[in-house]
C-alpha cells in the first residue's frame, strides 16, 4: 500500500513539474475528450474511472477546460467535485440534455461568463439536432465569452468535436466555426480546443491554421517535431502513436508558453481513452 501511495504521488509530482510555473495573469487551457459514460468499456466502464478523472482534470489546472463526449452525469458529476468550475453548454440531440455534449468548464474564481452559445455543425446551424453534412453523428460547437474578474479582459472559448468519419463534414465544420469566430461580437482573443478526429495533416485542421483568423496550434509552437498522438482506447501499451487528434489552437492577442500532452496513468489505467492535451498561454 505504501509504494502504491509512494508511486502515485510521483506520478501527480511528475505531472504538476511538467506544467510552467503561472506568470501575472497568465491563461491555462485544456482539452479533454472524456469518452462518454455508458459506452461497455468493462474495466475502463466510467464508475470505475470517474475519480482519475476528475483527479487528472484538478490537477491540469486549467482555467478553461474544453469537455468532449460529455453526458449530463458525468457533467454534473464533475462539477460536484470540482466545484471551482462552472459550465457552459447543452447536449446535441435536442439542444437540453439528450445526448453528449461539449460543454466549456471555466474557472468561476476568476471569470464570469458574459454570453455563450452551441451551434450545430450544419447547414442550419441554429436549429438543434440538425445534421446536414452527412456526419455519422450529430455535431456541436460550444462558445463563451468569459471576463477576468480583476483584470476585465475577456477571451473567447469556442470547443467542438468533429465527425469520425466524414470527412466532408469535417471540412465545412471547420469552415462554419471560423466563420463564427471572425463574427464574434468583439475583437478579443479566442480560443479553440476540440477533438477534431483529424491529423494534423488533414485538411480540416489545415484550414482552421491557414485561414483568416490566424490560429497558431499551440502543441506544436512549443514542439515543432515528435511524437504527439492523442488516442489510445484504452490500449495500456499505447503512448497515443503518431496522430495528433486533440488540439488546443489559439488566435491573435494569445501566445503559447508551455504545452503537453497529458500521458499519465492512475492505478495503471488511463482516465479516459484519450489524453488530455493543455496550454499556457500568455496575452500579447
Amino acid at each position: 500500500m505504501h509504494r502504491l501511495l509512494v508511486a502515485l504521488l510521483a506520478v501527480a509530482a511528475a505531472m504538476v513539474s511538467a506544467l510552467p510555473a503561472r506568470a501575472g495573469d497568465d491563461l491555462r487551457v485544456a482539452s479533454f475528450n472524456i469518452r462518454y459514460g455508458t459506452a461497455d468499456d468493462g474495466p475502463d466502464a466510467w464508475p470505475l474511472r470517474r475519480d482519475k478523472v476528475v483527479e487528472t482534470i484538478a490537477d491540469l489546472d486549467a482555467d478553461l477546460v474544453g469537455l468532449q463526449e460529455a453526458l449530463p452525469f458525468q457533467i454534473g458529476f464533475l462539477l460536484e467535485h470540482l466545484p471551482r468550475y462552472g459550465a457552459t453548454g447543452v447536449s446535441r440531440e435536442d439542444g437540453k440534455t439528450d445526448g453528449e455534449a461539449s460543454p466549456i468548464l471555466y474557472d468561476r474564481t476568476r471569470f464570469t461568463l458574459a454570453a455563450s452559445g452551441t451551434f450545430w455543425l450544419s447547414d442550419t446551424p441554429d436549429e438543434a439536432g440538425s445534421n446536414t453534412w452527412g456526419a455519422a453523428c450529430t455535431r456541436i460547437c460550444t462558445w463563451a465569452r468569459l471576463v477576468d474578474l480583476k483584470t476585465g479582459r475577456a477571451v473567447y472559448h469556442f470547443n467542438t468535436h468533429f465527425d469520425h468519419v466524414n470527412q466532408p463534414a469535417r471540412e465545412k465544420s471547420a469552415a462554419l466555426i471560423l466563420q463564427r469566430i471572425a463574427s464574434r461580437a468583439a475583437n478579443e482573443p479566442v480560443v479553440l480546443t476540440g477533438d477534431l478526429n483529424a491529423g494534423e495533416n488533414n485538411a480540416a485542421v489545415h484550414a482552421l491554421l491557414t485561414g483568416e483568423v490566424g490560429l497558431t496550434d499551440t502543441y506544436r509552437a512549443i514542439h515543432p517535431s515528435g511524437m504527439s498522438g492523442t488516442f489510445t482506447g484504452f490500449k495500456l501499451d499505447s503512448e497515443g502513436g503518431d496522430r495528433k487528434i486533440d488540439y488546443v489552437l489559439i488566435g491573435p492577442g494569445l501566445r503559447a508558453t508551455g504545452a503537453g500532452i497529458e500521458t499519465r496513468k492512475i492505478d495503471g489505467r488511463y482516465p479516459s481513452d484519450h489524453f488530455p492535451v493543455w496550454a499556457a498561454l500568455g496575452f500579447e
